[in-house]
């Protein structure tokens, strides 16, 4: 199969043999390493490591790349041309960063609006609801990806659901597979471009003195994220920015709450808004509601990439359910039902939009800014190197320092920069445009694309997975849910953008 792809080199085929050799290579120079530490122990001298033969340590390291290249070998002889991550780097703490800084991007800003279609009673109810079943479909890919051999090396989503559907007709994989890829990268590509839009926006709230239009801040927010964008090749490259997304997402929550709660809420809440314990609900309204409640937690699109980049995948539940999941409720809780609160049910657009003029506003817009930049580098990462992969394979690997791979890389994140410009300014409507990638694209990429492959799972498995009667019901109506929000959802949102166009 490797010798029918022009794509792989033919000498994979000799790799095996060349890799027992290089084992066998590396286990001979322990063996010397443990009989020079013994000698130099019986005639009390210290033992010194480079009194090893360095062409050992030298075959231990080309084991690793003939590993690596045979790995490469089998995917594409499979039709796999994605490059595999021979091993993660991250931890469970920093996994968990990374989910955050993902999961709790835009969609926060609209938690407000969220709530505001369900009251302060029933809206945290649905919130939590809905945050359960996010969570559980996250376990549903992490159990897919651990117990399921042929999913067990799937470094991206595509070959998660290549491995999922592995036994299934081949026509059925093929559309599932397209499905997977169609969706992921559509959602990404309008994450880029909301994240984008958001940033033009905080930069404009931040130098609200200077009369400059969206466009500009939009392309002058590209303009700062692009040396990062350009040498960001892995999720993980900037551990501190991972951080200090964090923090800056605190800022942009915090600053806006903090500031109603210290003016309070006769000055801050507009004279005809009021607040509800359960509004009165619209089939309109309901379907907004949880659209952004379901864009603003997903994170099922690229929890295969997460996953690949972990030290120990094992450790992924503590990452997200220990870590991750209750921050996630802490930040949901304080932006959805402390800006109802205070601005009632005439609550519009981001949480920080309803600051008045002044420092704490640009403090929180710098916050903005900061925010969506990292969560568009975290975003651009799987996209851009999803993209090289299908031009080039062999340059999408995040340790080839060579320049022709750092000059693809660079094309392809300026040539992804500039369509989400170009998106961002196509549709301007922050609180439309996260209604209409949460009710489209996130449910068959996040629900429904994710039961699937664990049904399938579950069909294929020799050992099948525990699975209680609740659980399948639980799937059952995650899955009812997710169609209700692609097709009556998706066009609510479409007729509502459509009615707002001309302003």
């Amino acid at each position: 199969a490797a010798y029918q792809c022009p794509r792989v080199d033919r000498r994979a085929l000799e790799m095996p043999a060349c890799t027992d050799r290089a084992a066998r290579a590396l286990a001979r120079a322990r063996d010397k390493h443990q009989a020079a530490v013994a000698s130099a122990a019986a005639k009390g001298e210290h033992f010194e490591p480079q009194h090893l033969d360095n062409i050992s340590s030298g075959r231990a390291v080309c084991a690793d790349r003939v590993a690596l290249a045979v790995a490469r070998a089998e995917g594409a002889a499979n039709g796999d041309f994605t490059s595999p991550i021979s091993q993660g780097k991250n931890d469970a703490w920093l996994t968990a960063g990374i989910i955050v800084a993902d999961v709790v991007g835009a969609g926060i800003l609209g938690m407000p609006r969220a709530v505001r279609q369900f009251g302060w009673l029933l809206g945290p109810v649905v919130l939590v609801v809905m945050l359960a079943a996010n969570v559980h479909i996250s376990l549903l890919i992490w159990r897919v990806r651990m117990y399921y051999e042929p999913c067990q090396s799937a470094s991206t989503y595509i070959s998660l659901c290549r491995g999922a559907f592995k036994k299934a007709p081949k026509l059925q994989r093929q559309v599932f597979m397209f499905l997977t890829g169609m969706s992921q990268y559509s959602f990404l590509f309008g994450l880029m471009g909301l994240y984008l839009l958001s940033a033009g926006k905080g930069l404009g709230m931040l130098f609200y003195h200077y009369r400059i239009c969206l466009p500009v801040w939009a392309a002058i927010a590209g303009a700062i994220l692009l040396p990062f964008a350009g040498t960001a090749r892995e999720m993980g490259s900037y551990k501190s920015l991972v951080w200090i997304n964090i923090l800056t997402l605190c800022g942009t929550i915090l600053i806006p709450v903090c500031y109603y709660i210290v003016v309070g809420v006769d000055a801050i809440r507009p004279e005809d808004s009021h607040i509800e314990a359960i509004a009165a609900m619209t089939p309109s309204g309901v379907l907004s509601g949880l659209s952004t409640f379901t864009f603003g937690m997903t994170s099922q699109f690229m929890l295969t990439e997460i996953i690949s980049e972990m030290k120990d995948p094992a450790q992924f539940p503590k990452a997200y359910v220990t870590i991750s999941a209750p921050f996630q409720f802490t930040a949901f809780m304080i932006a959805g039902l402390g800006g109802y609160y205070f601005l009632g049910d005439r609550v519009t657009g981001m949480l920080n939009e309803n600051l008045p003029f002044n420092v704490p506003f640009q403090v929180a817009a710098a916050c903005l800014v900061i925010h969506m930049l990292i969560s568009y580098l975290i975003k651009g990462v799987v996209l851009c190197r999803a993209m090289l992969s299908t031009a080039k394979e062999e340059w999408s690997n995040p340790e080839d320092s060579r320049k022709r791979s750092l000059a693809a890389w660079n094309g392809v994140v300026i040539s992804c920069l500039l369509a989400a410009w170009l998106l961002a300014n196509l549709v301007p409507f922050f609180g439309e445009a996260v209604d209409l990638l949460g009710a489209s694209f996130t449910p068959l990429s996040c629900w429904v694309i994710p039961i699937l492959m664990f049904i399938r799972f579950y069909m294929d498995a020799e050992e099948k997975p525990h699975v209680s009667a609740f659980e399948w019901f639980c799937m059952f109506c995650e899955m009812v849910l997710a169609l209700i929000l692609m097709f009556l959802g998706t066009y609510s949102s479409l007729m509502e953008i459509r009615a707002n166009w001309a302003s």
